[in-house]
């Protein structure tokens, strides 16, 4: 009954990266300021707004009854907190909290990152800040555009330098299939570049699928965008993989989107390791599944295919 008391005034972000699972969850603002990319359906129904510090205080003290003192890790979303002014002092009554934290996470922009500038992150991070979570989407001008990320591949470039110049971790996401068939080739070279220029701690893969009621939904069927077929989006990561020139990253797959089967059977649940050292091999493994699945009789099932057929009924 005490649990259940305190969960009637305790609201958590509604999304969270999959890594965060175990996270004490905080939501420090409601929404997305930007709100438009044409694939996204999360925030469609949430209007931007940044939460009263009282509310805030409140949400942090029910979480610690919920998740125990000793808690070690955070993650504070909605999609954009690093805007919200008073965010050091959220940290300060974070800390007083759960005094055992050891990784403190949030979702943001890279305009963002890029307006707020290295001294005003430095400020957020020595308040106890340690990571963010960027979706990058795509290196390539073009798609971005035509996904409607309201931004372009410099300010994504910018934006991770000013984090990574005031000591945050940054974790770029990319989302495999964001150039559909007409750019899919581009869509990879540019991310891989991209990602080589930002050199980021950590890059986390995600497939594209096509969500009812977004306006990607709308440009396939009117046949202004072609999604890719589970060979291109393969041939389209070993490109990215090929290409990236990091000195200190994490690749990670870590989401049932990567996942590619074989008349139902799973053959393919993504890439992960650590590179520089781990390339050749993720390389290698991603070539041999490819080869496999060009010589293969089977139907090559991917997550559109799963939505589509009704097999999963939300990602």
């Amino acid at each position: 009954m005490m649990v259940l008391m305190i969960m009637s005034d305790y609201e958590p972000p509604p999304y969270r990266p999959p890594n965060e699972a175990g996270s004490v969850l905080l939501r420090v603002s409601r929404g997305c300021p930007w709100n438009r990319c044409a694939f996204c359906d999360m925030y469609k129904r949430i209007r931007f707004e940044k939460r009263p510090l009282g509310e805030l205080e409140r949400d942090i003290k029910a979480a610690r009854e919920i998740y125990g003192s000793s808690a070690r890790e955070l993650f504070i979303g909605d999609s954009n907190s690093l805007s919200v002014k008073e965010l050091p002092e959220v940290l300060k009554i974070v800390y007083s909290e759960f005094p055992k934290l050891e990784r403190v996470t949030s979702y943001a922009r890279a305009s963002t990152l890029k307006r707020l500038g290295a001294d005003r992150l430095k400020v957020i991070k020595e308040a106890g800040l340690t990571r963010v979570h960027v979706g990058l989407e795509s290196g390539d001008a073009k798609t971005l555009e035509l996904m409607n990320k309201g931004t372009t591949p410099e300010v994504m470039i910018e934006g991770a330098h000013e984090a990574k110049m005031a000591g945050l971790e940054v974790s770029e996401y990319v989302l495999l299939g964001a150039g559909g068939m007409a750019r899919w080739k581009e869509h990879a070279v540019e991310t891989a570049r991209v990602l080589s220029a930002i050199d980021p701690d950590f890059i986390r893969m995600r497939t594209l699928t096509i969500q009812q009621g977004t306006p990607l939904s709308e440009m396939v069927k009117s046949k202004q965008f072609e999604p890719v077929t589970p060979l291109v989006r393969l041939e389209e990561t070993l490109v990215i993989v090929s290409g990236l020139e990091v000195t200190d990253t994490e690749l990670a797959s870590d989401h049932i989107t990567n996942y590619l089967y074989v008349d139902g059977r799973l053959v393919y649940d993504g890439v992960a390791g650590h590179l520089p050292e781990a390339k050749n091999d993720l390389v290698k493994h991603i070539s041999k599944t490819l080869e496999f699945l060009k010589n293969t009789d089977g139907e090559i099932w991917d997550s559109n295919y799963m939505l589509e057929r009704g097999y999963i009924v939300g990602l």
